[in-house]
This record gives C-alpha cells, structure tokens and sequence, in this order.
C-alpha cells in the first residue's frame, strides 16, 4: 500500500511555449528554444481521490505565429512513494505528441487525458467556493489591485501580513507534498530572507493577459511568455524572484484572495 503517493510528470519537451494542467490547476508554463527533461509533481493539481486530468497544450514560441516543425512534448506519468525517500511504484500512462509534418502550419497542439488518484490529504479547495471568474465585474481591476495590495504589503515590511493572505496556499502545499511543519516554515523563511536582502525592485508590467484555471475559479496575470506577472529582483545580485501565485474571488470578503 502506498502510504504518501506523490504523482509526478515525468516529460520531455522542445521548441515551443508549454502549458501543463492537472484539473485545470496550472502547474508549469514555460516557452523553450531548446529543449528540456525534467520531473515535477503534480499533486498541487489533485485535491480529492478519484480521476484526475492531465491536459497538455503547445503553443508557438513568443514572436513566432506558428508551432516551429521541431516542436515535441513527451510525458509519462508516474506513482512514486515517498514515505521513505523517492521509490517509484507504477507508470500510470504516457503520452507523445505527433511531429509536424515539414512545411505543416499549426497554432497549437493539445491533449487531455484521465488517470486516476488515491491522496490521503485533504487540501482547502476554497477557490470551489468562489465566484466564477467571468461572473466578477470589472475582474481585471480589482485583481490588479490584489497583486498592488501584495506589494504594499511586502514594500512596507508587514511580512506576517504577507504571511497570513499566503495561508491557505501554503496549507495546501504542505499537506499535498507531505511537508513538516518545519519545512513549511523553511519556506516562508527562505521568501522573506530574500525581500530582507535587496530583493527590492518590482517589476509588475501594463502588459498582462489574465489567465483563469480550476474551470474559471482560479486566475492570475501573465506576461506573454507565461510567466508571472509579478516579480522582485536583486539589482546588485543581478538575481530575480518571480511571484507566482492565484486567485480567487471570495463571496466573504468580496475580493481576490491567494490560493
């Protein structure tokens, strides 16, 4: 029996811009020239036992308008226990995208396929609960405040402010990912170390795209290469934190809270 399952995406992908969702919970975008090869969890995406989605979807690189002909994404799928270390248990399914065909012009490739879940946590799916994204009026405004509210908060030193609206995102990742209580603080630790040490230029563009997941109750702002929007950087280390965090629309509160 497996005691702590940790679901993880075990991928190849080159020469395009790649979104993963699990349950329509972003997990990773990321707009490649080359190529990568990596494994990530995926158990922020899975909150309840039972079938999960794996949604996959190529775009074209930033600056191009078509998927370039060299362009693959590959994954596998794959049970690991990690009660005891790292031990992998089963591949759960797998999936290869075609390659195009010399001179074939495509916009995107995409692909979802169902695999099935057993998780012994219980996450704080709050956003379930939330106003439907498009049902917000003026929704754009008032997130661009939550994010100017997130900066006041972290400009102004109020880091057990900061603390308390990151709450419930940072329940859910330890519970899903199995983390101590020490190891979540280590966390919170580690952010607020880097805002101490000179981590202090915002960088917060005009020019964002909303983007909604968990089936239009979850948003976030993007730039146009997929990353987040928000972002803090250390000119004397010439070193960046970027900032990635959702939002719901509370029915308590009546505004955009982290989740």
């Amino acid at each position: 029996m497996v005691k702590e399952p940790y679901y993880m995406l075990d991928f190849r992908a080159g020469t395009c811009l790649f979104e993963i969702r699990v349950n329509d919970n972003i997990i990773m975008t990321m707009d490649i020239k080359g190529g990568v090869s990596t494994r990530i969890p995926i158990n922020t995406g899975i909150s309840k036992t039972g079938p999960f989605e794996v949604t996959i979807k190529l775009l074209p690189n930033t600056g191009t308008f078509s998927l370039d002909e060299g362009c693959y994404f590959n994954y596998s799928v794959v049970l690991v226990d990690v009660y005891n270390g790292f031990e992998d248990i089963e591949t759960l399914g797998s999936f290869k995208s075609k390659r195009l065909e010399k001179d074939e012009q495509k916009l995107f490739i995409t692909s979802t396929k169902l695999y099935n879940a057993i998780v012994p946590y219980q996450m704080k799916t709050l956003w379930e609960n939330g106003k439907n994204i498009d049902k917000v009026k003026d929704a754009e405004e008032h997130l661009r405040n939550a994010y100017k509210r997130i900066i006041n908060i972290i400009q102004s030193k109020k880091y057990n402010l900061y603390k308390d609206y990151i709450s419930a995102r940072e329940y859910n990742m330890k519970v899903c990912m199995y983390l101590s209580e020490k190891e979540s603080e280590a966390r919170f630790i580690s952010l607020k170390k880097d805002f101490e040490n000179g981590f202090n230029v915002v960088e917060f563009p005009e020019n964002t795209v909303m983007v909604t997941s968990a089936y239009g109750k979850k948003v976030s702002l993007k730039r146009l290469n997929g990353n987040p929007a928000l972002s803090f950087g250390n000119i004397k280390e010439e070193e960046q934190i970027m900032l990635d965090i959702e939002f719901y629309w509370s029915e308590d509160t009546k505004q955009f809270e982290i989740i």
